[in-house]
C-alpha cells in the first residue's frame, strides 16, 4: 500500500511537460470523472473519534475507537462551471478492520459508505499546481458489528460531510491527478433490542482525517 502511494505520488511530480503544459486549465462545460484511492487516520483518544455503545439493560457503557488505518475507494464525477469551480458526485467506501473497544476487549468493524454532492473552488486555475478547496455534503451508511457475545450489528444512514486541500496537476489534455487531505464528519445514532432483550444503543461522530490519491479522466 504504501508502496503504491508512493509511485502514485513520484508520477504525480514528475510527470513530464506537455507542450504549453503551464498552459492548460480546465474549460467550462468540461467534465472529470475520477477514481482516488484513499486511507484515513482515526480520532483514536478523542470524542469525535469514537463510538459510544450503551447496554442500558445491563447498565454498562464502553466507548469503540476505529483504531486501524483504513482503506477505501472514491468515484467522483464533477462539471466545470468555470476554469475555478467544479460541482458533482461523490461515492465513497471505506472500511477500518478490528477497531479498539475500551472496557472489555472487543472485535469492532466499521464500513463507512458516503453518497454526496461536492465542489471544488480552485484558488489558483491557471497554475500548473492547481491549488483548490475540496467541499461535500450528504448521506453516509455505516455499517457496524461488535463483538459483545454475542455479535451485535449496527446499520445506520445519517448526515456526512468532509472539506480539505488539495493540490491537482494536468498531465495532458486528457489526464489529471489530484492529492487531496480531507477532515470528514459522519453522524450515528441507532438503538436497537438485541436478541436476549437487551435495549443497545450506539451514538457515535465517526470523524477521522483521510488521504487521497485520484486520478481524473477528463472530457
Amino acid at each position: 500500500m504504501k508502496q503504491l502511494i508512493v509511485f502514485l505520488i513520484s508520477i504525480f511530480l514528475c510527470w513530464p511537460p506537455a507542450a504549453a503544459a503551464e498552459g492548460l486549465v480546465h474549460r467550462p462545460r468540461e467534465w472529470n470523472i475520477g477514481v482516488g484511492l484513499k486511507t484515513s487516520t482515526p480520532g483514536l483518544g478523542t470524542d469525535w473519534g469514537e463510538f459510544n455503545v450503551d447496554d442500558e439493560t445491563a447498565y454498562m457503557s464502553h466507548d469503540a475507537k476505529p483504531g486501524t488505518t483504513s482503506l477505501g475507494l472514491d468515484l467522483q464525477g464533477v462539471y466545470f462551471l468555470a476554469d475555478w469551480l467544479a460541482a458533482g458526485l461523490s461515492f465513497g467506501s471505506e472500511y477500518f478492520d478490528h477497531d479498539i473497544a475500551s472496557g472489555w476487549e472487543m472485535d469492532v468493524d466499521t464500513t463507512v459508505l458516503n453518497f454526496l454532492f461536492l465542489a471544488r473552488i480552485f484558488l489558483n486555475p491557471s497554475q500548473k499546481y492547481k491549488i483548490y478547496i475540496p467541499l461535500a455534503a450528504g448521506l453516509n451508511h455505516i455499517m457496524s458489528s461488535i463483538d459483545m457475545y454475542p455479535e451485535e450489528h449496527f446499520h445506520y444512514t445519517g448526515f456526512a460531510g468532509h472539506f480539505g486541500l488539495g493540490v491537482e496537476r494536468i498531465l495532458n489534455e486528457k489526464w489529471a491527478l489530484a492529492l487531496e487531505a480531507r477532515y470528514n464528519y459522519n453522524k450515528f445514532h441507532k438503538s436497537k433490542t438485541n436478541a436476549v432483550g437487551h435495549h443497545m444503543v450506539v451514538y457515535p461522530e465517526l470523524n477521522y482525517i483521510s488521504l487521497s490519491f485520484r486520478a481524473d479522466c477528463r472530457f
